[in-house]
């Protein structure tokens, strides 16, 4: 059966299901009826896969590119005009924060950040949970300072960093998916946590792992403390629905306890 499913998905190749996406957004009704079918599709997904349904959902959505952008799989937060801004800001935080060894987790396709003008010396690694991303990655863009390995964020080991950053991917977990998250980024013994935040006074929506809303990270059911220090990164998604979307810094001994135990 795995194998049978494997084959299925390399065959809807990205164009297949851009073509798939625009043909269903010319019908009425049709985007309201794949959101409605959305979550119930994730919560069979996660009966069948278990413990491999965050790998087997974000495999998915990079290899049918889901997300619909033109230059990143990694979707239109990725994009170099999407970070521009963000990309200078990255740089200049590290070098004040003295910052010699970042671990980016999730890595994504590497797309925006490969324009970064890290410090001299700093080392990166790059952690995702799609080992095709990584072996990819590794392949275009490993080095003697820059490596990308296979890592699942809630359930492995994570290797301590001066600052992880951890961009567009706690906005895609469920609540108690995030709690663990965050449990495991403070076990790795890293000091810095930068991570997408929106600031604008929102209510937080718990959601199925592998969709998406903006989550105010200070506010019920996370409680975080205010940020050290935010990248603003002037998003100009949607029409700037998102324009509260910021990179915020926290220690990570900081962080509360997880509330679900």
């Amino acid at each position: 059966m795995t194998g049978l499913r494997d084959v299925t998905i390399r065959r809807r190749t990205p164009a297949t299901w851009m073509e798939i996406r625009s043909t269903l957004r010319r019908i009425p009704g049709a985007r309201r009826l794949t959101h409605a079918l959305y979550s119930p599709l994730l919560m069979f997904l996660r009966s069948v896969y278990g413990d491999a349904y965050r790998q087997v959902v974000f495999r998915a959505i990079w290899i049918c590119n889901v997300w619909g952008d033109a230059e990143s799989r990694s979707g239109t937060g990725s994009n170099l005009r999407e970070t521009a801004v963000l990309r200078k800001r990255l740089a200049s935080l590290l070098e004040h924060l003295a910052v010699r060894r970042v671990l980016d987790v999730p890595c994504g396709d590497f797309h925006w950040m490969k324009e970064v003008q890290f410090p001299a010396g700093l080392v990166y690694e790059g952690g995702d949970i799609v080992e095709q991303i990584v072996n990819t990655n590794h392949n275009r863009y490993g080095g003697a300072t820059r490596s990308f390995r296979t890592m699942d964020l809630l359930r492995d080991p994570l290797p301590a960093a001066d600052l992880i950053l951890c961009r567009d991917c706690l906005v895609h977990f469920s609540f108690i998916d995030i709690f663990a998250a965050v449990s495991n980024l403070k076990r790795s013994g890293s000091k810095y946590l930068l991570t997408t935040h929106y600031a604008s006074d929102r209510a937080n929506d718990d959601i199925c792992t592998g969709r998406w809303r903006p989550l105010n990270l200070t506010r019920p059911p996370f409680k975080f403390p205010p940020p050290l220090f935010v990248i603003d990164e002037e998003c100009t998604e949607a029409d700037g629905r998102y324009k509260d979307k910021r990179l915020a810094l926290w220690r990570l001994e900081d962080l509360p306890e997880s509330e679900f135990g």
